[in-house]
């Protein structure tokens, strides 16, 4: 067994192993000679879009009206189909967006429809978001028998 145990040891003793990797010292700098100019720029996360990338309403509204009159024109009201339209036009308009690749934001599609009987209708929307980088935009549609409303929010994503 002795025998076995100093075989080893020689087998070790005459393989080298590799030289781990050095990394090159930063140059060391009195402390008060240390300052923000001699530190090295790591890279920075983006917080806010360029202005290339922020939310723009005009192609938005372009897709909603699109969406808008290839679905409702030539229609009358009616509740069960209102319920198909709703979903149809929030769906459509969601894909549409999707298409326009904007980075890092997410999009919320509200439609509502109704039946024009000459009463008014309100409706208050409350978001909490930053205004410099989020953004909505509407279009409201309107016949004889129908009113649409579809309200696309654009939040970005941090």
């Amino acid at each position: 067994m002795e025998g076995q145990a100093d075989e080893t040891n020689e087998i070790e003793s005459q393989v080298e192993l590799p030289e781990e990797p050095q990394l090159p010292e930063e140059p060391q700098l009195p402390e008060k000679s240390r300052s923000h100019e001699s530190i090295v720029p790591q890279s920075a996360y983006v917080i806010k879009p360029s202005l290339p990338e922020k939310f723009k309403q005009l192609p938005i509204k372009e897709i909603i009206m699109q969406v808008l009159l290839k679905t409702l024109v030539g229609k009358t009201y009616d509740s069960v189909e209102a319920k198909k339209w709703t979903t149809s036009i929030a769906n459509n308009v969601s894909e549409d967006i999707k298409e326009l690749h904007m980075k890092r934001y997410k999009h919320v599609v509200q439609v509502t429809i109704g039946e024009m009987k000459g009463a008014g209708v309100k409706s208050g929307l409350r978001c909490l978001w930053d205004s410099e980088t989020d953004g909505y935009t509407s279009e409201i549609y309107m016949n004889d028998s129908i009113f649409a409303v579809v309200v696309v929010f654009a939040i970005y994503l941090y």
